[in-house]
């Protein structure tokens, strides 16, 4: 409908699907439909984001749901809220997933989405799974951008509009309970800020998306791309005469090997809400080998995951140091021609408290339902921010 009625309408108007809360879709918004060539070709030309992240959860990753034939990454836990114990689906979708029944998917993950489109390519020459990712609030509340964890006050109107509520354990009705949090933020890199500039930059994919801070990253890729650019005050221009931004396809070359350029800005935050300093900044590779297997790795590039910052859970007071920005340029001399492969930036923040910790502190502990106590969800969140990925093909 998208097609016939308005991109192939003939009268000028546009439009794109983007992809939305796929944990909770028991394998079915990134179904074996998919693999058809006229639907992969659809898809391809309507579809070109995904959330990663938004109030019902983390999208990126779960450990030991990989289509990766080696894979470990302890950050994929992060805002997920399905349960230890969730059925892994097979061969079949399941249903219910909105109220976390039936069961769940490796599909249902963006990683291995973007690790599949590779595989499609493969086949069919073209891939439905180019996805530049964004994040959201999914408010229900028209409270667009409203996501400080310690002033969340619920997304669905009376559903949570309580500390008991928000902190609850639900019922068949709902979980919008203490596993959700209070979502995230879309960003664009976009020529000015206009209403076209940012569904152009949308729809070429230079966008990303956060867990609620607003931090700044850049990413760009290429074959040519200078040296020293973490020093430059022109790096933005160098990298993009010299290579592609985020969202991008790099073409492939014969010869050299590509190198990336990723950079980070803490949120600065304002008096009554600072930012916190960022911890670390990565680069995540997955590939499709020669023999057709799938492949995945982090890379740190900057920063220290054992920099000893934590945070102090009765008062919410950060401890230790970060950095207010991180820069790095990296090769890839593992890469070759015959690799399809993607590659995106995660930067994470030093480590704070949960929203639900904030709102159980600020009860008597008399108060304080089981939920604050029983360790359904972790106290403490590192929040971040993810960027579209860089495609060569």
């Amino acid at each position: 409908a998208l097609v016939e009625e308005c991109l192939d309408a003939g009268f000028g108007c546009d439009a794109m699907s983007i992809a939305h809360n796929s944990n909770l879709s028991n394998g079915r918004e990134f179904s074996d439909a998919a693999d058809a060539a006229s639907y992969a070709e659809l898809r391809a030309r309507v579809e070109p984001l995904v959330e990663v992240f938004q109030h019902k959860g983390s999208m990126e990753c779960r450990e030991g749901f990989s289509l990766a034939a080696e894979s470990s990454d302890p950050a994929c836990a992060f805002e997920d809220v399905w349960p230890a114990d969730a059925v892994p689906c097979v061969d079949e979708e399941g249903s219910g997933g909105m109220r976390l029944q039936g069961c769940l998917s490796k599909r249902d993950y963006v990683r291995n989405v973007l690790l599949e489109g590779l595989q499609i390519e493969q086949e069919y020459g073209i891939n439905p799974m180019r996805l530049g990712v964004l994040a959201s609030t999914d408010t229900h509340n028209g409270t667009a951008g409203f996501v400080e964890e310690d002033d969340f006050l619920g997304h669905v109107g009376v559903v949570d509009d309580t500390p008991m509520r928000r902190l609850g354990a639900g019922d068949t009705a709902t979980h919008d309970t203490i596993i959700n949090n209070p979502g995230g933020l879309v960003a664009v890199w976009a020529t000015e800020r206009s209403r076209d500039a940012i569904f152009d930059a949308l729809r070429r994919r230079e966008v990303y998306g956060t867990s609620g801070p607003r931090i700044a990253l850049r990413l760009f890729a290429g074959f040519d791309l200078p040296e020293g650019l973490c020093e430059a005050e022109d790096a933005v221009a160098q990298a993009d005469a010299k290579g592609v931004p985020m969202g991008a396809m790099l073409p492939a070359q014969s010869e050299g090997k590509p190198r990336f350029w990723v950079w980070a800005q803490a949120d600065e935050g304002t008096v009554e809400h600072p930012g916190l300093p960022l911890q670390r900044l990565e680069l995540v590779k997955g590939w499709l080998d020669a023999s057709g297997s799938l492949h995945e790795r982090v890379i740190l590039l900057a920063g220290d995951p054992d920099n000893g910052a934590s945070v102090e859970l009765d008062s919410c007071t950060p401890v230790g140091d970060g950095a207010q920005s991180l820069c790095a340029s990296w090769t890839d001399d593992e890469w070759t021609p015959q690799q399809r492969a993607f590659y995106y930036a995660r930067v994470l923040e030093n480590p704070s408290c949960r929203w639900s910790q904030w709102e159980c502190l600020r009860l008597a502990p008399e108060e304080r339902p089981e939920n604050c106590e029983n360790g359904i969800v972790s106290s403490v969140i590192q929040e971040r921010a993810w960027s579209s990925p860089i495609w060569i093909d």
